[in-house]
């Protein structure tokens, strides 16, 4: 998301107007649900997608007709046959929110750079497009928002109003930086995660083998540094050269309580880590957070395929809500 609104930006800083449809609503068979985001311009493809097929066809053709109305609002449409219908809200598969973005509109410019910097700080909030004129940045949800990332509410005329949360992407801590590590982290940072590497071998460490990562570090990873571990909103991944080396990780890192903690190696490894591990006096609870071994059990072998089968667990998990890279548990209980 920081991507497409530093994109935004730039375009407009160069007088280029441009539209964004964004999906509010799913409650059908829709292939992209709430937060999915894409940004339109005349003769220009368009930078992220709602879905793809016909309904980002129609969805980006009428997106661009906002450029000469001006101002912003929803359209709904239910997915038959392989056909697209428009239909009202409540009987919809999907409602999107369309919106112009006008070029010299410095309201809309500081709005967005300021989501964008939010966003690269790690901090959350939400932007709220109430038809026309710039948006607003909020720090939490607008009053009558649900869950998800993004929504419809009622301005204060009554009339709707589109929501986007601002997430940042999920972080992942990758310890070790071998052959599995290199493929793990170019899968992920396709698929939206933010890849941090830590390795204590300089000729493992270094950038230009992780260009898609979001850091590359060495670090003595027998001593971390505070900021060098996950916090609880970040998921791990041990992928280091040993078993006592991630046994020491293990020690460091299981106080965090990350939102997921994936181990690379065998059933026969695992059973070495929590045996150890138990007599240190690490409890059931603690050792049950270790998924060992990690990833799906697709059997493939090769570092490519590990890889594939790690990263398909995390891309499941985050679908199904199991792993929270927006707003925490702590910020929501204190909003």
């Amino acid at each position: 998301m920081e991507n497409l609104l530093r994109e935004a930006v730039r375009r407009l800083t160069l007088g280029r107007s441009l539209a964004f449809a964004g999906v509010a609503e799913r409650t059908g068979s829709a292939p992209r649900g709430p937060g999915a985001l894409l940004l339109a311009e005349p003769s220009v493809p368009a930078l992220g997608t709602v879905g793809g097929g016909l309904l980002e066809a129609r969805v980006r053709e009428l997106a661009l007709e906002r450029l000469s109305q001006g101002g912003g609002g929803p359209v709904s449409f239910s997915l038959e046959h392989d056909g697209l219908v428009p239909r009202e809200r409540h009987s919809a598969d999907v409602t999107l929110w369309l919106q112009a973005l006008p070029a010299g509109d410095g309201a809309l410019l500081t709005a967005l750079e300021g989501a964008a910097d939010r966003l690269a700080a790690g901090a959350t909030g939400c932007l709220l497009w109430e038809g026309f004129g710039p948006p607003r940045l909020l720090d939490r949800r607008p009053e009558g928002a649900g869950g998800g990332a993004a929504g419809l509410v009622s301005d204060p005329r009554g009339k709707p109003a589109f929501w986007l949360e601002l997430r940042r992407p999920c972080r992942v801590f990758l310890y070790g930086a071998g052959h599995v590590a290199v493929e793990t982290a170019s899968l992920l940072a396709r698929m939206g995660f933010a890849c941090i590497v830590l390795d204590d071998r300089l000729d493992f460490a270094r950038s230009d083998r992780f260009p898609g990562a979001e850091e590359v570090r060495c670090r003595d990873l027998e001593h971390l540094a505070l900021d060098d571990l996950p916090g609880p909103e970040d998921c791990v991944l041990l992928m280091s050269r040993s078993h006592n080396l991630d046994l020491i990780l293990l020690r460091a890192i299981l106080p965090v309580e990350p939102a997921f903690l994936g181990v690379l190696g065998s059933r026969k490894k695992g059973d070495f880590l929590r045996t150890a591990l138990a007599a240190e006096g690490f409890s059931q609870g603690a050792l049950d957070r270790i998924v060992l071994p990690v990833g799906l059990p697709l059997g493939g072998e090769t570092p490519e395929e590990i890889a594939l089968s790690v990263a398909a667990q995390l891309v499941q998990l985050r679908a199904r809500g199991a792993l929270v890279p927006a707003l925490s548990k702590k910020s929501e209980k204190n909003c």
